[in-house]
């Protein structure tokens, strides 16, 4: 049953793709002029009980005709992909096909004869589809096809009940979130990202048809039970839709005779029958054969034993030479090897020694270009140490002004709030305020000239003393326009409507007071970092010297060591030379050696091969003549035997083939031939072609909002 089995796995295969592959049968043209394709869609519970059909036909308008008569028993007919008529008598229908193809569909209550029952089960018991959304557990889940299909043919002249053929295969969308762990009995599971697609399959009725025996039909159980068991373990179950797609066409189109297997076991079994009469009379000829060789066996065993003596003699003085000889070229070897060692190792030295020298020129070069441009280093540095000076200078002038500065704001507020004070008694504190304003104003403008020329003319300052810089002047410029402001407020103030605004200067003065005092603080601050500049100019200047210094000693050792290239290169060449001669010499040393030995070990090991064939053929000998022995006594049961092997055997086999194997090829061929094809659900007109694909979808079990 071995072809049997290969063919339906085969099958199996071609009918997966084709069912949840393609969408409406593709067909090749036919004879007849019209070709029905129905495709039913079954719509069920989530347990598989049928809740309404609907029923998509095509008719394939082959041969371009304009008018196209159908049957069929389905309700609410209506064109889905036209606008052409149709009309209806007793089930009869006449579409105005105009030369092209009609597509239409209908609704029917017929129940169709496959089908799927689904059933479940959380923890080891029965539940309902309803109540198992949001649970959690070991879930099974049971696939059940049927086929209630039934036909009649002649099998070995006999009328037998058989079933068409139906491949049905079922496929669902597990989550990976909410399904772990599954596993089907009979089908495949793939991993698609976040999803598990699971595909199961079955051919409901097969077996039953077939009628296989016992232990045929128990191996194929495996493969194409009509039961799938579905397991997992599920987290806040849901599940969608189950779609099962049943189609006879895939199993049909297999043709028993498009595959020589059965013939080729057919002519086999004759061809064992014939040969095994002619082994029943050869045998007795082999037995005769076999004593005759035996007679003679004995002269040549003879001769073959003083032959192997003989070998092994000349094969124990080839391996003495071949001794004698290893051990000289051995010496020899030693030698080359040595040899080998010092010239690679004077090789490697003298490379070395030129790629030492041409860095050690480098070098030299480098060192003096260091030592030129470092003795420039100690006037260049002292030109930026002057620089250096003359900032520090100016800073520490600024700080000096600004303390001027500062003391000076500190008594003007004290000479405005005086002026406040006195101003209806007197003018002469007036008089002194002004003074002391004009003099201020004029400090101010000085120090932000100053300041500014610092600013344009001296090139050692940073980027960071420059900002500060400006920083300041614009403090400056911004306290000289709230002096002038008073200035001018304290002249005014001879007016008597002005004398009320006098008390506003007192609060501006006292601002211009701490203004003063917090540029005074900032400039101290800054004639500080200036002295710990100074300080580190010194230590710089001290370590550049250092360095000046070691350069030149470093260049001057660097110079004395290129002294002794030119003797170091000289010595190099004189060791590659020699080694080049020593290696010229112990090549024609070690020439001679290597045919010495490979003339010897050749002898050895022929000499050796004649003495150890000999005495394996000497062994041999007496081994074959054992053998004839057993020869002759098995010819005699071999002839006996085959007697008992045609009644027992080929003969049994012969019966046990056409028992079993004719009878089972002869049904399949039934099931998928034109009696066992099943080609309309909704209705066929005569001469027409059809076929049918029944589509299943079940509820999704969904929990509730």
């Amino acid at each position: 049953m071995r072809s049997l089995k290969r063919i339906t796995s085969v099958t199996l295969s071609a009918a997966l793709v084709a069912g949840l592959v393609h969408g409406p049968f593709m067909t090749s043209c036919a004879a007849e002029s019209v070709e029905k394709n129905e495709t039913v869609y079954v719509n069920q519970t989530a347990s598989g009980d049928i809740e309404k059909i609907i029923v998509s036909d095509w008719l394939k308008n082959v041969s371009g005709t304009g008018e196209i008569k159908d049957k069929s028993n389905l309700k609410d007919i209506k064109n889905v992909k036209g606008d052409e008529k149709f009309k209806e008598n007793s089930g009869e229908i006449t579409w105005e096909a105009n030369d092209t193809d009609i597509y239409y569909q209908g609704t029917t209550t017929e129940k169709p004869p496959v089908g799927v029952n689904v059933s479940f089960k959380l923890d080891g018991k029965d539940i309902k589809p309803e109540e198992l959304a949001g649970k959690s557990g070991n879930l099974e889940i049971t696939l059940q096809y049927y086929n209630e299909t039934n036909y009649e043919d002649k099998i070995d002249g006999v009328s037998t009940k058989l079933k068409s053929p139906f491949l049905m295969a079922s496929t669902v969308i597990l989550p990976v979130d909410g399904f772990s762990d599954v596993e089907v009995s009979q089908g495949k599971i793939v991993s698609e990202g976040s999803n598990q697609i699971l595909l199961a399959y079955g051919v409901p009725g097969l077996l039953d048809s077939l009628k296989l025996a016992d232990d045929t039909r128990k191996k194929l159980e495996d493969d194409l039970s009509d039961t799938v068991t579905i397991t997992a373990k599920v987290k806040d179950f849901e599940l969608g839709s189950i779609y099962t797609v049943a189609t006879s066409d895939d199993l049909t189109a297999v043709d028993l005779d498009e595959n020589s297997d059965m013939d080729e076991l057919e002519d086999a079994i004759s061809q064992l029958e014939d040969a095994s009469e002619e082994l029943v009379s050869g045998s007795s000829d082999l037995s005769d054969g076999v004593k005759t060789l035996q007679d003679k066996f004995k002269d040549y065993s003879s001769g073959v034993s003083k032959v192997s003596k003989g070998a092994a003699s000349i094969s124990k003085g080839a391996k003495s030479l071949s001794d004698g000889i290893t051990k000289y070229t051995d010496g020899v070897k030693s030698v080359t090897d040595g040899t080998k060692d010092y010239v690679k190792g004077t090789g490697s030295l003298t490379s070395g020694i030129k790629q030492y020298i041409a860095g050690e020129k480098q070098v030299e070069a480098g060192a003096n270009e260091l030592n030129e441009g470092s003795k420039s280093f100690p006037e260049q540095y002292n030109e930026f140490s002057k620089g250096l000076k003359q900032y520090t200078d100016g800073v520490d002038s600024v700080a000096s002004n600004m303390y001027e500065l500062s003391k000076g704001a500190d008594e003007l507020y004290k000479g405005v709030d005086a002026a406040v004070t006195g101003v209806k008694d007197t003018n002469q504190g007036m008089t002194e305020a002004l003074q002391k304003l004009g003099g201020n104003a004029a400090g101010y403008e000085r120090a932000i000239t100053e300041l500014a020329t610092m600013l344009q003319t001296d090139e050692t300052l940073t980027d960071e003393q420059k900002s500060s810089l400006q920083g300041i002047i614009g403090e400056l410029t911004q306290t000289a326009t709230n002096e002038k402001s008073i200035l001018q407020g304290i002249q005014s103030s001879s007016d008597p409507n002005a004398i009320k605004q006098l008390d506003g200067l007192v609060g501006g003065a006292k601002k211009l007071s701490e203004s003063a005092t917090a540029l005074s603080n900032g400039a101290g601050q800054l004639s500080d970092k200036s002295a710990t500049l100074i300080s580190g100019s010194a230590n710089v200047s001290a370590g550049i010297a250092k360095v000046v210094g070691g350069i030149s000693s470093l260049y001057d050792g660097i110079k004395k060591l290129s002294e002794n290239n030119d003797a170091l290169t000289t010595g190099a060449d004189t060791l590659e030379k020699s080694g080049n001669l020593l290696t010229s010499g112990i090549g024609q040393l070690t020439s001679g050696t290597d045919s010495l030995t490979s003339g010897a070990a050749k002898l050895s090991k022929g000499a050796k091969n004649l003495s150890s064939g000999t005495a394996s053929l000497d062994t041999a000998t007496d081994k074959v003549y054992d053998g004839i022995g057993k020869i002759s006594d098995g010819s005699d049961k071999l002839s006996d035997g085959m007697s008992e092997f045609k009644s027992k055997g080929t003969d049994k086999l012969r019966n046990e083939y056409n028992d079993k194997v004719k009878t089972v090829l002869d049904r399949f061929d039934s099931l998928t031939g034109e009696a066992g094809r099943y080609n309309s659900f909704s209705g066929l007109a005569d001469g027409m072609n059809g076929k049918v694909k029944f589509i299943f979808q079940t509820s999704e079990i969904k929990t509730k909002d």
